[in-house]
């Protein structure tokens, strides 16, 4: 299993909301094509949150469109190995996954403000 801290990290910067976790989940233990209104069912989203969640998906090599819908892919074995590990922590852990995936918008805006800091020489 790939260290806790680097599966928290990704769970952060990729994975956009706990429920989006759900949703790579629920498409990684069923592979095959999701249309958006079978994924709007099962999770009880709406289309707004099924894009946006597939889009940070994709982005992340998770998940791809295909034929009308979309499908859990991971892009490369290195995708694949932290979709599985982060799932297995997410089991053994789920605080620490939920809290990492919640702080996330803190360490963005945290990145962005250290973006602007003036540096002292």
């Amino acid at each position: 299993m790939l260290p806790e801290d680097t599966l928290l990290h990704f769970a952060a910067t990729s994975i956009s909301s706990v429920w989006a976790l759900e949703l790579l989940l629920l498409m990684k233990k069923a592979p095959r094509v999701w249309r958006v209104a079978e994924l709007v069912a099962q999770l009880r989203g709406s289309d707004a949150a099924i894009a946006e969640a597939m889009q940070r998906l994709q982005n992340a090599g998770l998940v791809a469109e295909a034929e009308g819908g979309f499908r859990y892919v991971p892009s490369s074995p290195d995708n694949e190995a932290l979709a599985n590990d982060l799932e297995a922590l997410y089991r053994l852990k789920p605080v620490a996954v939920v809290s990492a995936i919640a702080k996330a918008p803190n360490i963005k805006l945290q990145i962005l403000s250290d973006a602007f800091k003036l540096k002292k020489d």
